[in-house]
C-alpha cells in the first residue's frame, strides 16, 4: 500500500516546485481540452437557432449533435474531477477487502450491451482460487479502473472483434489483463499512453468520445493501491493492458 506522508515530514522546495508545475500544467491542459467542446456547443446552438423554424430535419440534426457534445463535455468534467481527487490523495484513505472477481462481473455486465452494439465478443476467463482475488482497497476506485480499461478496449476494437478479460491468481500474485483485437498502438507511443490528455490518434479519439484521461485514471488508481499497470501492443496486433494489484 502506498505510504502516507507523515505530518512531521517537511516539504522540500523541489517538491513544492514540482507540485506547482503540475498544477499549472493541469490548468493549461484543462483549459485547452474544455475550449474545444465549448466552442462546438456554441456553434451548434447558433446553427440550431438559424434553422429552427424553417427546417425541422436540420434542426433535429443539430439538436442531436448538441446532445452528443454535451455528453462528451460532461464525461470530460467527470474524468477531470476523478483525476484531481486521485492526484490530491496519497494511498487509499479507508482500505477494505475487495473481491476483484465480483467487481469484474459488474463491469462486464455493464459493458456487454455496448459491446453487443458494436458486434464485439466480450469474453471472461479466470484462473486460480476464488480466495486469491481478495485485495485491500477502495471498491469504487477499482471498479472505475477496470471500467476504463474495458471501455477503452471496446472503443478501439472494430466490429466483429474480440475483447477478453483474464483474471489470473494461479501463481503467487494476481493480475487482470484486458486484451483486444483492435487497431494497436505504435511501440514508440507506448511510454506516453498513461499521460493526461495524451491521445495516439486525436481524430479517432474524438470519433470514439475519448477524453484522454481514462488511462491516466487507471494508472493513478493502480499505483494508489500499491500496484502497477503495463501495456503490450503493436499496430494491427491489438493491445493488452495488465493490472497487477498487490497481494492481500
Amino acid at each position: 500500500m502506498a505510504r502516507r506522508r507523515e505530518d512531521s515530514e517537511p516539504v522540500t522546495p523541489a517538491e513544492l516546485a514540482r507540485v506547482d508545475r503540475m498544477r499549472r500544467d493541469f490548468v493549461a491542459n484543462v483549459s485547452h481540452e474544455l475550449k474545444t467542446p465549448a466552442t462546438s456547443l456554441q456553434l451548434l446552438a447558433e446553427s440550431l437557432l438559424e434553422v429552427l423554424d424553417d427546417d425541422p430535419g436540420q434542426a433535429r440534426f443539430f439538436a442531436e449533435q448538441l446532445k452528443s457534445e454535451t455528453g462528451r463535455m460532461n464525461q470530460l468534467i467527470s474524468d477531470l474531477l476523478d483525476l484531481a481527487r486521485l492526484e490530491s490523495e496519497e494511498g487509499v484513505p479507508d482500505p477494505r477487502p475487495v473481491d476483484v472477481r465480483s467487481v469484474l462481473m459488474v463491469v462486464l455486465a455493464r459493458m456487454r450491451q455496448v459491446a453487443r452494439g458494436k458486434e464485439i465478443d466480450l469474453r471472461w476467463k479466470r484462473y486460480g482460487e476464488a480466495s486469491r482475488y481478495i485485495i485491500e482497497g477502495d471498491e469504487t476506485q477499482i471498479t472505475s479502473m477496470f471500467t476504463n480499461l474495458v471501455d477503452n478496449a471496446v472503443k478501439y476494437t472494430p466490429p466483429g472483434g474480440v475483447v477478453e478479460v483474464i483474471g489470473d491468481a494461479a501463481g503467487g500474485g494476481i493480475s487482470v489483463s484486458v486484451s483486444d483485437t483492435g487497431i494497436g498502438i505504435p511501440r514508440d507511443k507506448l511510454s506516453r499512453l498513461f499521460e493526461r490528455f495524451y491521445r495516439v490518434d486525436k481524430a479517432r479519439s474524438k470519433e470514439t468520445g475519448g477524453t484522454g484521461l481514462g488511462l491516466s485514471i487507471v494508472r493513478h488508481i493502480a499505483e494508489k493501491h500499491g500496484g502497477r499497470v503495463s501495456v503490450q501492443s503493436a499496430p494491427g496486433e491489438g493491445s493488452t493492458f495488465t493490472v497487477h494489484p498487490p497481494r492481500r
